[in-house]
């Protein structure tokens, strides 16, 4: 079976290699994108079988990015998981709106990192 893989979106070198580096060893391929428009290049090229996006990112943020996801018939079931600093009720209802499958506050451990992964691509 090919390995699932994971597009990991953020602006910030340093929080898109830690989290390439947990999620490669969750045992997906990675691929990583700077934000939300080079994101939805990349998506249209290569699908990924998940996508980890940070909230705050020039050009397109990860709503602005679910957002594009959710309204397109080829990528509408791609689960997301938003992973972000911000812990607002605010903020997690603006990523529920959207259609965010799982939401994650930093600093956040590789465990329940692991189980949002398992969970979404099992579809729950």
């Amino acid at each position: 079976p090919r390995r699932r893989t994971a597009l990991v979106v953020d602006d910030s070198l340093s929080a898109r290699r830690a989290l390439a580096q947990a999620v490669e060893d969750a045992g997906l391929e990675v691929r990583t994108a700077r934000d939300g428009l080079e994101a939805v290049a990349m998506i249209e090229t290569h699908r990924p079988d998940l996508l980890l996006v940070d909230l705050e990112m020039p050009r397109m943020n990860g709503l602005e990015l679910t957002s594009h996801v959710r309204g397109r018939d080829a990528t509408r079931a791609l689960p997301v998981i938003m992973v972000t600093s911000r812990s607002t009720a605010k903020h997690r209802r603006e990523a529920q709106a959207v259609g965010v499958s799982f939401y994650m506050t930093k600093p956040f451990a590789d465990e329940e990192l692991l189980q949002n992964i398992n969970a979404a691509l099992s579809g729950a």
